[in-house]
């Protein structure tokens, strides 16, 4: 809070620029710790005749939570849309709950236990976020994507169940990071039970700096 005071005060003082108000991003289960925080440096900022406007919480795992912290005016929110196997993996939504997939072919299958996949760290991202692989193929259990390129993906089939996918084929990847598969494509194709619905531009695709 001291800090937030010390910034707050020197934006309130520049010529040209209005303090806002405050932004936080905890990590999961962080509400009560951001509660008081922004109890803190709403007083502080308060005593120094600092308004503050804006108090921004975030975070998909805290949706549900967002009651929590009743000091914030906002809660920003942003993989719940789509969902991916870090939700799943924290118990915030079930597999059946994910609606995001990348499409990629096997344009390879240089050994019986390996096959590449036309979809790389540009499609997939090489986020793992705790992951041993870089995404789940869908239907092919024991499959993982154990290496990315920028364009292909090297999957070990070597613990595979059931038939592996042949060259030509098609398999969905399940993303680690739906956030990051976002910011990377510049078309959303939006199906029901594999039939094509619409297809929607990414319109704030690449404008993250």
């Amino acid at each position: 809070p001291q800090q937030a005071l010390a910034l707050a005060a020197r934006i309130a003082a520049a010529p040209g620029l209005r303090f806002g108000g405050l932004l936080t991003y905890p990590a999961a289960g962080g509400a009560t710790a951001v509660e008081a925080f922004l109890q803190s440096a709403m007083a502080l900022l308060a005593d120094q005749g600092i308004d503050c406007p804006i108090r921004s919480n975030g975070g998909s795992p805290d949706l549900w939570r967002a009651h929590l912290v009743p000091s914030a005016t906002e809660h920003r929110a942003g993989t719940y849309v789509y969902n991916d196997r870090s939700m799943v993996r924290a118990g915030e939504c079930s597999a059946q709950d994910l609606a995001m997939h990348v499409l990629a072919t096997v344009v390879s299958r240089p050994t019986k236990d390996r096959a590449v996949l036309d979809a790389g760290s540009k499609a997939l991202t090489s986020d793992l976020l705790g992951f041993a692989d870089f995404g789940e193929i869908e239907g092919q259990p024991g499959a993982r994507i154990v290496s990315l390129s920028e364009e292909h993906a090297v999957v070990d089939l070597s613990a595979c169940i059931g038939a592996r996918p042949e060259v030509g084929d098609q398999v969905r990847v399940i993303p680690n990071h739906a956030c990051v598969i976002s910011n990377l494509n510049d078309q959303m194709v939006f199906h029901r039970n594999g039939i094509v619905t619409r297809v929607e531009p990414l319109a704030a695709r690449g404008t993250v700096w």
